[in-house]
């Protein structure tokens, strides 16, 4: 018997009469609660709040490329991605990069290492990079982790949404 609460079908009937934004956030939200509220495993947890993150990085890249369909070919790692992503929107100070950033290392630790350490720990060093006491209402790591991987989905969600993003390069006829 499953015990995910069943989605009332009359969200379905409105949300097509969303605007294509509002529609996208919400299928955002979805995505995240789907894959991060879905496992207490640690790993998992690290592993769902990496994809979750690239995808959104990936997204803001492809929305500045005249060619999008270009990008994969050149087999960007997610420290690349991060990297470009950082220079084309700025805002270095603002807490969610060094999340994704130490985000990015615990991963690579836990992919790269039999024993990567104490997940507890490696949870909370990947929180603290929002400010220390963040999520601290919150009971255990796994759940103040979560709380920190939806805030930064949620922060991506709003770059690559943003109306200041745009094509770096616009063709001749268009200036």
């Amino acid at each position: 018997m499953s015990t995910k609460p069943r989605e009332d079908p009359r969200l379905d009937a409105g949300r097509s009469a969303w605007p294509l934004d509002l529609r996208a956030i919400m299928d955002s939200v979805e995505t995240m609660k789907q894959h991060l509220d879905g496992t207490d495993d640690p790993i998992l947890l690290i592993l769902k709040a990496h994809l979750l993150v690239e995808e959104r990085l990936r997204d803001v890249l492809a929305r500045i490329c005249r060619s999008p369909e270009e990008v994969p070919a050149a087999r960007l790692s997610f420290h690349q991605v991060l990297c470009l992503c950082r220079a084309v929107v700025g805002r270095q100070e603002d807490p969610a990069w060094g999340f994704v950033a130490r985000l990015n290392e615990v991963r690579n630790r836990m992919a790269h290492r039999l024993e990567p350490g104490n997940l507890d720990e490696l949870l909370g060093s990947v929180v603290e990079k929002l400010g220390s006491g963040y999520a601290d209402r919150l009971k255990t790591p796994v759940d103040r982790f979560r709380a920190a991987a939806f805030y930064a989905c949620g922060y991506f969600d709003a770059i690559r949404g943003s109306i200041r993003l745009r094509e770096a390069y616009v063709a001749e006829n268009e200036v």
